[in-house]
């Protein structure tokens, strides 16, 4: 019949299983969940360029329309000065044309600017979108391989979990205790064995006397050096596992 021991020494396998299959589901889901804010923020970023964009078009098509017009403009005043035979008109409209000039240029320039900020902002889109589709392209083909696993790793820890209270019921409750308290603070690593003397924890020789005891698995003892529960196997148990 298996000592108290014994019986941790087998909890502890099953913790550990435990442990690292949950850490493995937490870890996919935060990497679902860090892909899913990316996206979001990839989005939001794309979607402020994009009105950035319209928003950049819409005003070089307005001043598209009043360079069209001042150019119109400035044409049929330049049709119509050829025409004027009065010195106070002929002044009047060479005034006329004269401002539609200063218009036109100012007009032209603020339209070179515009339509370099609108490159600059579609450049800039183009890249937002291309990573925003990498990043949906990954996310998608990953649900699928996460979904299998996450199934997968759920039925294993629905097996593990009930083998675990199986062996919790066989194990007195206040070993169990000081076993978790220890398992807790020790990284998942409450129970280590002990091979000639020496814990297999903190690599510490124990006392002569004390590795005799051990060896017993009768009650628990305690690392001096670690303070993990020491546990002893037989050459023979440690050549079969």
């Amino acid at each position: 019949m298996a000592t108290q021991i014994e019986l941790l020494a087998d909890l502890q396998i099953v913790d550990q299983s435990l442990r690292a299959k949950t850490l493995e589901v937490a870890e996919g889901e935060a990497r679902a969940a860090a892909l899913e804010e990316a996206i979001r923020a990839q989005n939001t970023a794309a979607t402020k360029v994009r009105e950035e964009v319209a928003g950049l078009a819409a005003k070089q098509r307005d001043l598209e329309a009043r360079l069209t017009a001042a150019e119109t403009k400035m044409k049929d005043r330049r049709m119509r000065i050829t025409r004027i035979r009065n010195d106070k008109e002929l002044g009047l409209a060479k005034r006329e044309i004269d401002l539609l000039k200063e218009e036109t240029s100012t007009v032209e320039t603020e339209l070179v600017s515009i339509m370099e900020e609108g490159e600059t902002a579609s450049a800039r889109l183009t890249g937002l979108e291309t990573e925003l589709a990498r990043l949906t392209t990954t996310r998608d083909g990953e649900a699928a391989d996460q979904r299998e696993k996450f199934a997968r790793l759920a039925a294993e820890i629905e097996r593990e979990r009930a083998r675990r209270s199986e062996l919790v019921q066989t194990v007195d409750s206040d070993l169990r205790r000081k076993y978790e308290l220890i398992f807790s603070r020790r990284g998942g690593v409450a129970v280590v064995e002990i091979r000639g003397g020496i814990c297999q924890g903190c690599r510490m020789r124990v006392p002569p006397q004390l590795f005799n005891e051990i060896q017993r698995n009768q009650h628990v003892i305690l690392c001096p050096s670690c303070q993990r529960i020491l546990f002893w196997r037989s050459e023979g148990e440690e050549a079969s596992r």
